[in-house]
């Protein structure tokens, strides 16, 4: 069954995207099958959903990655010395699961872009992972179909790359405030039980 599986979606994404991927399985010793995808183009992510759809899998999860980029050099600074960052690019690994195999398929975007083409309106599974991407990341979702922020502050606005403090980007959400708000639900539950 999971090689039909890997067939099939062999043979649907050859369909659509012509040679223009690459993909490798491994199956370790207890039969676990795991594929590896990498796209050409961004946008290629879209037609690798449509098909994962097609094959009733889901998104476990998507995981989004900082690495230098090697499509871009380092300016020179003063006296020969170079900038202490090094350029960077964003590859995105997409997990899905299908059939009992696990596909990682990966993109990369472009040096001057940071957008990429929802897969949530084909699966559901990926809008929580696709907004936690976008808030954490500054990742543009196109098309996504609630793009609201799941967990930091409104009033923060990362710049890309930028690592902040959990709780600086929480605002004390998860202290004082929450905490101020379960004792004031607890009393309001408290006044409701007298009334009996």
């Amino acid at each position: 069954m999971k090689q039909e599986a890997m067939d099939q979606f062999q043979s649907l994404l050859a369909k659509k995207l012509g040679n223009t991927f690459r993909l490798k399985w491994d199956t370790d010793r207890k039969g676990v099958v795991c594929g590896w995808c990498r796209l050409a183009a961004p946008d290629d992510i879209v037609i690798v959903a449509e098909v994962i759809a097609g094959l009733q899998g889901r998104v476990l999860t998507i995981s989004p990655l900082n690495t230098p980029s090697p499509l871009v050099e380092q300016a020179v600074v003063d006296e020969g010395f170079t900038e202490a960052e090094d350029p960077i690019q964003v590859v995105i690994n997409y997990h899905f699961f299908f059939y009992e195999i696990n596909l990682t398929a990966a993109i990369t975007l472009p040096d001057d872009r940071r957008t990429v083409q929802s897969i949530t309106p084909i699966l559901r599974s990926a809008d929580w992972h696709e907004r936690e991407m976008q808030e954490l990341f500054n990742i543009r979702l196109q098309g996504h179909p609630n793009p609201k922020r799941l967990f930091l502050d409104k009033d923060i606005y990362l710049k890309d790359h930028t690592m902040i403090p959990l709780s600086e980007a929480l605002n004390g959400a998860s202290t004082n405030t929450l905490w101020e708000r379960i004792m004031e639900s607890n009393q309001k539950g408290a006044h409701a039980d007298e009334q009996l």
